[in-house]
């Protein structure tokens, strides 16, 4: 399948090859992007116009090569840049690098965060966004089981940590922060390797207050790994929706799916193991990104899709869903031109931007691993074409076939008026879901299966068309 059309534009932000990379957006709509490289260089880079242009800021060097980075922009009252790098050498260290993000920055200043004897072999990092804010990092050891890690915090804006909370048989840790006072985990349970836990701390991740520990995946035969997890930007945020997707392979097949799982009520009950995408095609390395330029409720998930064994071309895909529908996620696109190396792609958000919709970055598979980073986002290209149009708007259709109510949605890439109009199979109109003005970015509807008289529509063939600035998209939908 083509890339679709609204991202079809990417910009090459460097070409040497990489071990590691990440990136951020802070309030002003700068975009920052570090990138580890195999010599111990970590760069960083930084975009003023929404990613069409890049310039590198500074260098840091490092004894050692980096093997997995992450970058965090604080808000507020000091505005730093943080880098969290952990070593490739067999000790493990993990290390925070602070700047500035101003001008005159001074330079790096770096600090432990996990020194010492016991090895580090993964980490994740957030940070919360109120005025004084504090950083949290679960880090952990894949060596053993049982007391494998640490959710610890820094107060003071990286300069030092606390002791923390012991975390057991935790691998694969993922920490995550939206809004309020909640910091969400879950990580790969490293007894059976088979199950993906969760746990939450409405109390800015102090000790003693975390949740149940609660298992999130469904119970099979096989193995889980790589979660991600996110809260929509809504309020209360004990009632936000909360999503945990992460990579599935059962020893029936050599297939890797997507699962993920939903709660409706800020973590607290869940429904688990729901099915996503693909089940011929390798689907792994899901990224879950949170739009919040306003309580909107929307999430976007990236993943790679493609079998690395057998010799295919691996892409980033993409698709969204929002809080109105937990599992009404829109028809995946692919958004990546270029081969996808092994580091997962990274979705990301940007204040101001000319649509609501993130921008990707992810690493080419070369010869020799991978190497150079790629923008790509959808205010990258131009709208004059309307089969670019065309491709981006065509509407998804949730289910089909179809016994009741149907989901409608649609990503739209040029503001304008619109209509979403159902037809039967001699072409008359069944009913007109939708007619008036649409800014850009993915919208959603919910058809009742009822006529423009109210009457419910019986079985058959129907086709549903979404018509708009320079596209008129259609789909097939078979009533039941």
């Amino acid at each position: 399948m083509a890339v679709a059309g609204f991202w079809q534009s990417e910009i090459l932000v460097d070409t040497s090859s990489v071990s590691a990379f990440d990136a951020v957006a802070d309030s002003s709509g700068v975009i920052w992007t570090t990138i580890a490289h195999p010599d111990g260089a970590v760069g960083l880079y930084r975009s003023d116009d929404f990613g069409a242009t890049w310039q590198r800021r500074e260098v840091l060097r490092v004894d050692s090569g980096v093997s997995k980075l992450q970058l965090c922009c604080g808000q507020g009252d000091s505005s730093f840049l943080y880098i969290f790098l952990l070593n490739q050498e067999n000790s493990g260290d993990l290390w925070l690098a602070r700047t500035r993000i101003g001008p005159d920055s001074g330079g790096f200043s770096l600090a432990p965060v996990a020194v010492g004897p016991d090895t580090v072999d993964d980490f994740s990092a957030a940070l919360d966004r109120d005025d004084h804010y504090y950083l949290y990092c679960l880090y952990v050891n894949e060596h053993r089981t049982g007391r494998t890690g640490t959710l610890t915090r820094s107060l003071d804006y990286g300069v030092s940590w606390e002791a923390g909370t012991d975390w057991w048989n935790a691998w694969d840790p993922c920490v995550s922060y939206t809004n309020g006072s909640t910091v969400h985990c879950a990580w790969r349970y490293a007894l059976n390797g088979g199950e993906i836990h969760y746990s939450c701390n409405r109390h800015y991740a102090m000790s003693g207050y975390w949740s149940t520990h609660r298992v999130v995946s469904d119970t099979f035969a096989g193995q889980c790994f790589d979660p991600a997890v996110v809260q929509a930007d809504s309020s209360p945020e004990s009632r936000a929706a909360v999503w945990v997707f992460y990579t599935a392979g059962r020893r029936d097949t050599a297939v890797l799916d997507l699962e993920y799982s939903a709660s409706s009520d800020g973590g607290s009950s869940w429904t688990p193991g729901l099915p996503f995408g693909n089940s011929f095609r390798d689907e792994q390395q899901p990224y879950l990104a949170v739009d919040m330029s306003g309580p909107n409720d929307y999430v976007s998930l990236c993943y790679s899709f493609g079998n690395r064994n057998h010799g295919d071309t691996v892409a980033a895909w993409w698709t969204c869903a929002n809080s109105l529908n937990l599992t009404g996620w829109l028809e995946p696109v692919r958004i990546s031109r270029h081969p996808l190396a092994a580091l997962p792609p990274k979705l990301i958000y940007v204040p101001h931007a000319p649509m609501r919709l993130p921008g990707l970055l992810y690493s080419e598979q070369s010869d020799t691993g991978p190497r150079g980073v790629w923008f790509a986002a959808p205010w990258l290209s131009s709208f004059e074409t309307p089969a670019a149009d065309s491709q981006a708007a065509a509407p998804s259709l949730r289910p089909n076939p179809a016994t009741g109510m149907v989901q409608f949605g649609a990503t739209v890439t040029r503001a304008g008026s619109y209509s979403l109009t159902v037809y039967d199979a001699s072409g008359r109109l069944v009913s007109s879901v939708f007619q008036g003005r649409l800014e850009c970015g993915p919208w959603f509807w919910t058809w009742d299966r009822k006529s423009q008289s109210g009457r419910r529509i019986p079985a058959g063939t129907f086709f549903v068309r979404l018509r708009g600035p320079g596209t008129c998209s259609t789909r097939r939908l078979v009533l039941l």
